[in-house]
């Protein structure tokens, strides 16, 4: 904040210096208090000399020739320092012309030291009440945007030329086809170690032939569709956070709405179709991949053929196993959008605020995954899927 001493001795005014006078117990505020004539070191020099030896200090600042923003806020942060450690301040003097300059000065320093104070523990009890009041109220906020969701899609059905539709392939493209590499290896070695893992209890049984039973209902129906989504919560979902967030720190979503369109039809439809088109086809990929892994592995491990592999495929694991999947994969990829579009409008005015929000679209998307996984899974129980 401060020049260096070698840039001081280049200005015209007198340098801003304090004294500390042991007789009178007085600190002397000489000179311009100005950017360029100040140097902080010179009052956390003094500060070591005097802390802990006086209890009480008279302030004398009436030799100060002329002062600025910066040097209002040094002599601010003096009386703060003092009033930190305990020191009163006795007197205080500042010259006419400036002292109406310091006072708007000091409030500002002073309340913004009140504000980062610490707030004394108020107890287990109301903390926890305060957590569900603010859980609550966060559930309030995500079903008021998810009704205005619901009112834009119903306009988008009415006119869908207002569809963002460079952005819906996009998002496509971004979600699918770059996020089709890693979803596939993950899905393939998922794969290998899952036949890998249950081979030697096949092997004990003598029930070589349904590690092809197991890999069908549990990659079709479950993994793959759960693994892909995560994966898509981590990229995407995050993704679309950010650049949302990044959207309102700029103030371009309020540029959106004063030019009379809705964020949420510009912004948000073309993300949440997108990720919905893109997911499903990840899912498939991945299925593929995921079953060649187990594939690789009976053979070695097992000795079951591709032949009589692929044939156990057709026989015995059903395809209502591949459309549930599917159907999971079309509500993870809604949820998941969903949450970070939610979460990039809940973004405020500064990059750290993006920083935390992306990280609560990951997090909330995995767990509403899992949490809509478990439903599913309940309901097909009950329909007999």
């Amino acid at each position: 904040m401060y020049k260096e001493k070698s840039n001081q001795l280049l200005v015209e005014q007198p340098l801003g210096n304090m004294q500390y006078i042991p007789a009178s117990n007085t600190l002397e505020l000489t000179g311009a208090w100005l950017w360029k004539t100040l140097d902080e070191k010179d009052f956390a020099v003094l500060a070591k000399k005097i802390a802990g030896t006086i209890t009480q200090i008279n302030i004398d600042g009436s030799k100060i020739v002329e002062i600025d923003t910066v040097g209002a806020f040094f002599i601010s942060r003096i009386l703060s320092y003092a009033s930190m450690h305990n020191i009163k301040v006795n007197s205080f003097l500042i010259p006419e012309s400036g002292k109406q300059f310091f006072e708007r000065i000091d409030k500002i320093v002073v309340a913004k030291r009140n504000d980062s104070t610490d707030k004394p523990f108020i107890g287990l009890v109301p903390l926890l009440g305060q957590g569900v009041i603010n859980f609550f109220l966060s559930i309030l906020e995500f079903v008021e945007f998810f009704g205005q969701f619901i009112m834009n899609c119903i306009n988008f059905a009415r006119h869908p030329r207002q569809l963002n539709w460079n952005d819906l392939i996009r998002t496509i493209f971004d979600a699918g086809f770059k996020g089709v590499g890693v979803a596939s290896l993950l899905s393939f070695l998922i794969g290998i170690t899952l036949a890998y893992q249950m081979a030697p209890q096949f092997i004990t049984y003598g029930a070589n032939v349904y590690v092809v039973n197991f890999l069908g209902i549990a990659l079709l129906k479950e993994v793959s569709p759960l693994l892909t989504a995560i994966i898509v919560a981590g990229r995407t979902g995050a993704s679309i956070t950010a650049e949302i967030g990044t959207m309102k720190v700029q103030e371009e979503i309020d540029a959106i709405q004063t030019m009379g369109i809705s964020p949420i039809t510009r912004l948000v439809l073309p993300k949440v179709i997108g990720v919905m088109i893109a997911l499903p086809l990840i899912t498939s990929i991945g299925d593929v991949a995921g079953m060649l892994g187990g594939a690789i592995v009976s053979k070695a491990s097992l000795d079951i053929s591709y032949a009589l592999f692929i044939e156990r495929v057709k026989e015995y694991v059903l395809m209502s196993n591949y459309t549930v999947g599917i159907y999971k994969s079309i509500v993870f990829a809604f949820v998941v959008s969903l949450v970070g579009c939610y979460c990039g409008f809940k973004v405020k005015g500064d990059a750290n605020s993006i920083g935390e929000q992306t990280t609560r679209s990951v997090v909330l998307g995995i767990i509403l995954i899992v949490f809509f996984d478990a439903v599913i899974a309940v309901i097909c129980k009950i329909l007999g899927v």
